[in-house]
This record gives C-alpha cells, structure tokens and sequence, in this order.
C-alpha cells in the first residue's frame, strides 16, 4: 500500500513483517521496533500510520503486554490475522545439530519449541533475543558454528543461513492471531469486534454481561482477564464477539444499563 509505513515488533523476516506484508501488500513500507511497547510509541508520536502485533498463540497463549497497550491506543483494531507458524532450528552453513551450544530467539518462540529442545538439544543454552528474525542475523555476523537460532524459513533465506530442523513447534497446530490497527472508518463487511468490559464488583456481575451474548446468539470468540491497575482483586475483561455493526451496538447499551463500562476497540473481518 503506497505511502504507509507500518509498525512492527521485529525487523525483516520475522513473522510480523510477513503478516504486514500479507494485509496491506508487499510494497508496504516497515518501521521495525525492538519491543511491543516502541511500537506503539511510534504510532502515537505520529512515526508511523498502522501497526501490526500478535496478541494470542495456540501454544503460548495471549501476550498481556499487547492487550493493555491496545487499550491505551487510540488507532481502532481494524482487521485480524491468523497465521500458521512453522519454527526453524536455523545455524551457520556447514554446521551440524552436534554442533549447537546456545540457541537464540524470542521468548514466545523458544517456549513453543521446549519439548523438542528438550529431546534433541537438552544441554544447549536457550538464550532469549527480541526478534526471532533478529537472532539469525546476529548468529549469522557472529558466525560460530556452535550458535544456533529458532525462526521462520523466510528469515533463514534472507540471512543465507542453513536450516538444521524443520518444524520443531510442539504442536503442529501452532497459529498466531495478529491484531491491525489503523485510524479509519469500520469496513462494511466486518464481521468481528474486541470490546474491554469493566464490571461492576458484585457477585454474578460478568455471567450476566456474558448471558446477554447468549440470549443473542453471538459467539465469544475470546474472554481474557486483567488486572486493574490501582485497584487490587479487580479486573476487565477482553472480550472478542463475532458480532458488529447495529446488533453489536445494541448488545452494548444493554451491558451498560447493567452498570457495566465498555470500551469498543474496533470492528474489523478477519482473514
């Protein structure tokens, strides 16, 4: 997409950057940033038009980090990724897996990779690294045979490294759902919401806002609690319906006549 620049945890290769250049086109410009929270300090000091970041793993789970930082943007969600991660044990050419020492990535990865680490590598040295794109290339300037790094087949070429494993995820099942957020008007066709809801602290209170879901009909495609910061033993909720536009508005006003708050992060389809 011409002339937008676009936010992401990482740096080129990483899966951020592919699902960037899945949603808005391969021309799309990346401003790459070393943690989720740069990221959204770019967008909000104006360095960039729209970001990209995970928020939920099928092995790993949410990252909780994102979900505040969310909420305190002021760019809508706009549309969502799902994608099919496949983790690569990557390493200088010529090198064998006898060879490995100490395996680099990032944290979420090197968690979704624990059990076969444990069977084929269980005394080499899991070191974390802010990107897993960002770990090849530092294994590959430091060019010891005995590092090692777990990313994408992408950031393998890009880096001309060597696959030593393929697939090395503990489940084969292993998606990730990326989040859009942009400052524009809802599509037409969005068929999904994120809402935060901050019930009122009294027993029963979100099996009520969770029954107004059912009565409709609407499925919740998420529920995810945190903490309210200031507020010990209280917490909102992330709710994620597949639902939008009028019927979504009214489930809504239906929660906050309850004595509930809610906040609409966006509508958006996902793909």
């Amino acid at each position: 997409m011409e002339d937008m620049l676009v936010a992401i945890q990482g740096q080129s290769g990483s899966f951020h950057e592919q699902v960037a250049r899945q949603w808005y086109g391969a021309s799309v410009d990346i401003l790459p940033c070393t943690t989720f929270s740069d990221v959204f300090d770019a967008y909000s000091c104006g360095d960039a038009d729209a970001i990209v970041a995970a928020v939920e793993n099928t092995i790993y789970g949410s990252i909780n980090e994102v979900y505040q930082l969310i909420e305190e943007c002021d760019a809508p969600i706009v549309g969502e990724v799902k994608l099919t991660v496949d983790q690569m044990l990557i390493a200088q050419p010529g090198a064998k897996l006898s060879d490995i020492k100490e395996i680099y990535s990032h944290p979420v990865a090197l968690s979704q990779c624990r059990a076969w680490l444990k069977k084929h590598l269980p005394q080499a040295e899991l070191i974390e690294f802010f990107d897993t794109a960002g770990a090849v290339e530092f294994i590959k300037n430091e060019g010891n045979k005995h590092m090692s790094a777990i990313a994408g087949e992408q950031a393998s070429k890009l880096y001309d490294t060597q696959i030593l494993a393929r697939k090395i995820q503990d489940s084969q099942d292993n998606i990730t759902r990326f989040l859009i957020l942009e400052p524009r008007a809802t599509d037409q066709d969005a068929s999904r919401a994120s809402l935060v809801v901050t019930t009122s602290h009294k027993p029963g209170a979100l099996v009520a806002v969770l029954q107004i879901f059912a009565d409709a009909g609407v499925n919740l495609a998420k529920l995810q609690s945190q903490p309210i910061v200031g507020q010990p033993w209280r917490y909102k909720f992330f709710i994620v319906v597949d639902c939008a536009g009028k019927p979504l508005y009214s489930l809504i006003k239906q929660i906050e006549k309850s004595d509930h708050q809610v906040t609409l992060l966006g509508e958006y389809r996902s793909c």
